[in-house]
């Protein structure tokens, strides 16, 4: 059977149910299948510009990368929340080779990293200062998390994962390759 994932905040889940969509337990995700048509689903699925298909060009290109998740204090109102990245031991960004990289201020993923993403619903689209972007968002407020504050200066929480504490991030595998547009952040070595 085949089908087709959508991005649904938390809060829209009666929404999405009453329609039809139903929960894949596995990957934590609502889909819906060929017995509905994609315009009732319209609002959940990523747009055309968010996702590209393979033969548009993506800035990073990974099949060693890693949903990297950990909680930090809410932006907005504080309260502890999970944020995550992707991050990459290996691949290319805008063709060139780098290892140990974070991407922030995604703008664009493939179809597949969708589907892998599922499982966080509070990392979906806003409104960014150049246009549209994926961005974490607080649990209990629903603020968005700005990576400027996740990546940049040294103790963010994704500033230099290869040398966080034991256990501070937890590291989920992607399978396959991955392809996303957005900004690398490395450390130099």
């Amino acid at each position: 059977m085949q089908r087709t994932y959508l991005f649904v905040p938390p809060e829209e889940k009666a929404e999405v149910e009453a329609l039809g969509a139903r929960w894949d337990d596995d990957i934590k995700c609502w889909y819906f299948d060929l017995d509905h048509s994609p315009a009732e689903f319209g609002k959940w699925l990523p747009d055309a510009d968010d996702v590209e298909s393979p033969e548009d060009a993506f800035t990073v290109v990974s099949d060693q990368a890693f949903v990297a998740a950990t909680a930090v204090s809410c932006q907005q109102c504080n309260s502890n929340s999970e944020v995550i990245c992707i991050f990459c031991e290996r691949g290319t960004a805008s063709g060139e080779s780098l290892s140990r990289f974070t991407v922030s201020y995604v703008r664009a993923i493939d179809e597949e990293l969708a589907r892998q993403l599922c499982p966080w619903p509070n990392f979906r689209k806003v409104d960014g200062s150049g246009g549209e972007i994926f961005a974490n968002h607080c649990a209990q407020c629903g603020s968005p998390q700005d990576d400027l504050y996740l990546h940049t200066e040294p103790g963010d929480a994704f500033f230099d994962i290869p040398m966080a504490l034991p256990g501070s991030i937890g590291m989920t595998p992607l399978v396959g390759t991955i392809r996303l547009s957005g900004d690398e952040h490395f450390q130099i070595e």
